[in-house]
Parts: structure tokens; C-alpha cells; sequence
């Protein structure tokens, strides 16, 4: 049996038909500008998608909500309508809407509160197809959305916190002149101290024992002790203005203590003492007022005390004046001179208490401030690093607080149209349903015409017969490669035209799926007895196929079990080896082999049956 001769056969038969034709050359060019316009986009978004919308709040957040979803879809007010939510749910479960997004009442005030709000929406996920991606978008919208009201709170906060570290600075002044008032009065305490060590008591007491030696010798003595007296007298006045001088410093001191009470009670007041960050410090604030007021009742007491002795020293003044007055009239009375100056001796070892006790409050007012210096420091060192901590949160930006993770996504093959990935896929399914439509309606055509009776007495080969109609059909649509390729490259732009290397390897994986899709069709013809049969026959096998192939239906979502049988099939081994030049530049060829096996299996299994059906004649 020639080739040549069936392939001139064929040619004609296919050529000679206007169905065979347009089936060939016109369908496949329609199939592809139709598909290239019902894919044409450059993703799968849901820009024509028709978003119900029903706004209980009308706010401005949700303002911001509805305006990032209404920049990528078609958005449809129904917040107008009565019962609005109950008729978006309505319209998307009767499949007039694909989706419908209900924002409750409150939504805005309940953010502001800081609690989280809940957005209901209603999806007709009987759209399989536009379905997910409807829930992907609403989800980055909301995402999107609070991005944007964190970054507003944020920054509000961080404003807050800018105030918080100026009153601290402001704080931490006031603190510093509270400081050098609390060292003036130190230095001004010991001054008043050294001033109180001076005073010597005990010539006060030598003299009043030298007095009353004078009383108990002779009246002539009284003389001298009026000279004495006297002279005590200057002394007292000295003591007076001493006493004097420590009652204006312990006044000073209890001013200086009033004001750094209230420095103090200002302090705490310009802070939050409910913050954990404060309650330390607004607990050593409350001491050190405690400690001042205290040092202040143990200065006042103080104070009074002063103050009785120089009550007590103009007494003895006057006691003095009236000795030196009634000294001629007290010559005879010793005994009351006698009593007079024990009572000064009195009053002189009150004095010297007096002294005593006064050391001792200027001793512990001294210790309160040296505290109060030192909680000075302490409270400087927390302000200092209060507003370190501050300044490391607000020089943080507060997107990168709302959103510490960004997604760079960079798209390997450009902003492509769905089409053109979806083009390497198309071109071996045309010519898989074309192979097996042509190659399975045209050998019945043959068969009903006797072809079977002519080979049986003719003795040929079936399998000779089975080989030579795969190698005809496919030589004779070899011009429907050429066509697919010409139209991908020009058209589509799929491949350059001119790239010898990969035209020729689409080339050659076409005509490989050709010729295994040619053999299937000629084994399906063989058990065909109409064209009918025949062209359904080709349907069964080749819809699976399609299914198959992961052009409908993601492999990854496919069992395992299925989707290896997928990966083994004709068609998807056609689609990878397309896939491989046109998408990825980088030609694969294990395909080949495959194809190559399946042809000469089929083409064995349709030389094998024709036998048996002979055999049966």
C-alpha cells in the first residue's frame, strides 16, 4: 500500500468538503479571537462584578471602606432601601447580585472604642468562578481599610506622646530649680547651724554663779554685780539678735519647705500617676512630701520654741533692769536676788535645750534635703529615660507598626493578558479535537464505502493499513500546524516568527500530538459504524482529556491518583512541551517520547482491532 497515493486520497477528501474546511481553517481561528476576547484581561479581577452595598453607619470610616472597594468594582447602593440588609441578602441569594457587603450601625463608634467590628458579607458562591476571587478582594479591602485607621490612631497616639515628652521636659526644669533651692537652703542651714554651735552657754552660767557669790558675800558685792548685771545685759542683747537671726533663717526654712512642697505636688500633678510607668515615682513624690511636710511641723515647733526664748531673754531683761533699779532696795533682801538668778539659771539651761533641739531639727530638715536632692537625681534619671522610650516609639513610622510585613510581589512574566498563558494550552487542544473529529469521521466515511471488504481481498497488512492512515491524516493536516503556529506568533505575538529554534519545536510537538490523536481516531473509527458515532466517540475521549490536562481544573486541586493520570495523558504532555518554549524559554523534549509511544500504541491497538474485524467478516 503507497502512502503517497492515500495521502493524495485524503488531501482531496478533506480539501474537497467545505465542512472539512471550515472545520480545518475557520473554526480554529474563531475559537482562538473568541477566547482571546473572553480572556483578553490582564488578570482575574472583579472589575464587572455588580457589589451590593448597604451602609447602616454612613461614617467616615466606612466612607473610607466603600471608596477603596468602589475604585476596582462596580459598587450598588442600596443603603437607600428599607430593610436594606435583608434585600441584599435577597437579591445575591436569587442570583441578581454576586455579592453584597453589609456595614452595621455603629461601625465607626465602635472602632473609635477600640473594639473590633464585624462586616457581613453575603456570596453567591455558586459562581465558582469569580467567587474566590471576590472573597480575596473584599478581604484585602478590609485589610487595606484597617491599615489605614491604625496608621490614623497611631499617629494620634504618637501626638499624644510628643505632648507626654514636653511636659516631661517641662517636669524635669521645674525639677532642676527645686534641686538648686533644695542646695541654697542646705548651705543656708548650716549657716544657721554654725551660728547656733557659737552661742556659749556656759559663760551665761559662770556669770550668773558669780552673781549670786556676789549676793551671798556682801552688799558691797551687789555693786559689782550691778556692774555685772549690766554687762549681762549686753550679752543678752546679743543673744537676742543671735536668736533673732535663727527665727528669721527657720522662717526661711519653713518657706523654702512650703515651696518645695509645692514643687513637688506640682510635679505629680503633670504626670499620669495611673500609668505602671509612673506609680514608682508618684509613691517617692508622696514620701518626699510626707518627709518636707513633717520637717515643716518639726521647723515651726522649732520656731516657737526660738521665739519663747526670746520671750524668755527680754524676761530676763527686764528682771535685770528691775536688779539694776531696785539693786539699793535688794541689798537687803539677798534671798529673792537669790531666787532671781536661779530662775535666769533656769531659763539659761532652757536655752541651752532650746540650742539643742534646734541642731537636731536643722540636722534632720538637712537630711530630708539631701533626700530630696537625691530622689532629685532619681527622678531626673526616670524622666530622661521615659522620654528615651518615647522617642524610640515616635520615631518609628506607624505604618510600619500597622503593617511590620509587606508583600513585594514581582510577576515573572509581566502584566500578560490571562490569553497569553493560557494560549500554549489552547493550541494542542484545537488540533486534539480537530485529529480525532477528522481522522475518525473521514476513515467511517471510508468504511461505509467498503473499505474494510477491499483491504480483507486484497490481502493487506491492518497494521500496514492502520499505520499508513495515521501517516496520511497526519501529513494531510499538517497545514493546520502551520496555521495554529502562524496565527500564535503574528497574531498573539505568542513566539517570535523568526526564532527558527523555537518554531520548529512548536512544530514538532504539534505534529507529535497530530500524529497520537490521528491514531486514536483511527482506532475510534474502527469501532464506529456511523460518522455520528464516530464524532461523539471522539467527544468521550477527548473532553476527559481536556479535563484532564489542568486547563480547567488546577492539578494541584486534583487527587493524586488523578492527577498522575493527567500528567501521563497525550494532551498534557502536548501542553508542558508548550508551555516549556512559548511561556518559560527554556524548550523541554520529554514530551516527545510519549507522544511517540502513544501513537504507536494506538496506532497498533487500531491495526490490531481492523484485524479482528476482518477476521469477523
Amino acid at each position: 500500500m503507497k502512502l503517497r497515493n492515500e495521502i493524495e486520497k485524503d488531501g482531496k477528501q478533506f480539501f474537497r468538503e467545505s465542512r472539512t474546511l471550515v472545520l480545518l481553517f475557520v473554526a480554529p481561528i474563531i475559537v482562538l479571537l473568541i477566547l482571546g476576547g473572553v480572556f483578553g484581561r490582564a488578570s482575574i479581577d472583579i472589575g464587572g462584578t455588580a457589589i451590593g452595598l448597604c451602609d447602616l453607619d454612613n461614617s467616615t470610616v466606612s466612607s473610607i471602606f466603600v471608596g477603596g472597594i468602589s475604585n476596582n468594582s462596580k459598587i450598588i447602593d442600596y443603603s437607600y432601601v428599607g430593610n436594606c440588609s435583608s434585600f441584599i441578602e435577597r437579591e445575591v441569594r436569587e442570583g441578581r447580585l454576586a455579592a453584597g457587603v453589609i456595614i452595621p450601625e455603629g461601625f465607626e463608634r465602635g472602632i473609635t472604642e477600640g473594639e473590633s467590628q464585624r462586616l457581613a458579607v453575603f456570596i453567591d458562591n455558586s459562581r465558582i468562578q469569580t467567587w474566590p476571587s471576590i472573597e480575596a478582594f473584599m478581604k484585602a479591602a478590609v485589610q487595606e481599610t484597617g491599615q489605614e485607621i491604625g496608621t490614623e490612631f497611631i499617629i494620634t497616639v504618637w501626638e499624644r506622646l510628643d505632648d507626654a515628652n514636653k511636659q516631661l521636659e517641662n517636669l524635669l526644669e521645674g525639677l532642676n530649680q527645686t534641686r538648686a533651692r533644695a542646695i541654697g537652703m542646705q548651705a543656708r542651714l548650716k549657716e544657721t547651724s554654725d551660728s547656733l554651735e557659737q552661742i556659749n552657754i556656759t559663760v551665761v552660767e559662770n556669770e550668773l554663779e558669780a552673781a549670786n557669790a556676789t549676793v551671798n558675800k556682801t552688799l558691797d558685792v551687789l555693786s559689782s554685780a550691778e556692774m555685772n548685771l549690766t554687762e549681762i545685759e549686753s550679752r543678752f542683747a546679743a543673744y537676742d539678735e543671735e536668736l533673732k537671726s535663727s527665727e528669721s533663717d527657720l522662717i526661711e526654712i519653713n518657706e523654702t519647705l512650703t515651696n518645695a512642697s509645692a514643687y513637688v505636688k506640682n510635679a505629680k500633678e503633670g504626670i499620669n500617676c495611673s500609668d505602671p510607668i509612673f506609680t514608682a515615682y508618684c509613691f517617692s513624690l508622696d514620701l518626699l512630701d510626707g518627709k518636707i511636710d513633717s520637717a515643716k511641723i518639726s521647723v515651726e515647733e522649732r520656731l516657737i520654741k526660738v521665739r519663747n526664748a526670746r520671750t524668755s531673754l527680754a524676761e530676763a531683761n527686764a528682771t535685770i533692769q528691775n536688779f539694776k533699779a531696785d539693786i539699793a532696795r535688794a541689798k537687803g533682801g539677798a534671798g529673792e536676788a537669790e531666787r532671781r538668778i536661779e530662775n535666769m539659771r533656769n531659763f539659761v539651761y532652757g536655752l541651752a535645750q532650746s540650742r539643742k533641739e534646734a541642731l537636731l531639727t536643722i540636722k534632720e530638715i538637712n537630711l530630708s534635703l539631701a533626700e530630696t536632692i537625691e530622689k532629685s537625681y532619681e527622678l531626673e534619671r526616670i524622666i530622661v529615660d521615659s522620654q528615651g522610650q518615647i522617642g524610640s516609639i515616635t520615631s518609628r513610622r506607624p505604618e510600619s507598626v500597622v503593617s511590620p510585613i509587606l508583600l513585594s510581589s514581582n510577576y515573572l512574566f509581566g502584566q500578560r493578558t490571562f490569553f497569553d498563558f493560557l494560549l500554549p494550552s489552547l493550541l494542542p487542544m484545537i488540533l486534539m479535537f480537530i485529529a480525532l473529529f477528522l481522522s475518525s469521521t473521514s476513515l467511517v466515511r471510508e468504511k461505509s464505502s467498503g473499505t474494510l471488504s477491499r483491504i480483507a481481498s486484497s490481502q493487506i497488512n491492518p497494521f500496514e493499513y492502520a499505520a499508513t492512515k495515521v501517516l496520511s491524516y497526519t501529513i494531510v493536516l499538517i497545514p493546520e500546524v502551520i496555521l495554529l503556529t502562524v496565527v500564535a506568533a503574528i497574531v498573539y505575538s505568542a513566539f517570535p516568527l523568526f526564532d527558527i529554534g523555537a518554531v520548529l519545536f512548536i512544530f514538532e510537538t504539534l505534529l507529535l500530538l497530530l500524529l497520537a490523536f490521528t491514531a486514536i481516531g483511527v482506532l475510534i473509527a474502527v469501532y464506529s459504524e456511523s460518522e455520528a458515532t464516530a464524532f461523539l466517540a471522539s467527544l468521550v475521549v477527548g473532553l476527559p482529556l481536556l479535563f484532564l490536562s489542568g486547563l480547567v481544573f488546577p492539578f494541584e486541586f486534583m487527587p493524586s491518583s488523578i492527577a498522575m493520570l493527567g500528567y501521563a495523558s497525550p494532551l498534557t504532555q502536548a501542553v508542558l512541551s508548550m508551555q516549556s518554549v512559548i511561556l518559560y524559554h527554556s524548550p523541554q523534549a520529554i514530551g516527545f517520547g510519549v507522544l511517540i509511544i502513544y501513537a504507536v500504541v494506538f496506532t497498533l491497538l487500531a491495526g490490531f482491532s481492523m484485524k479482528m474485524a476482518l477476521e469477523k467478516q
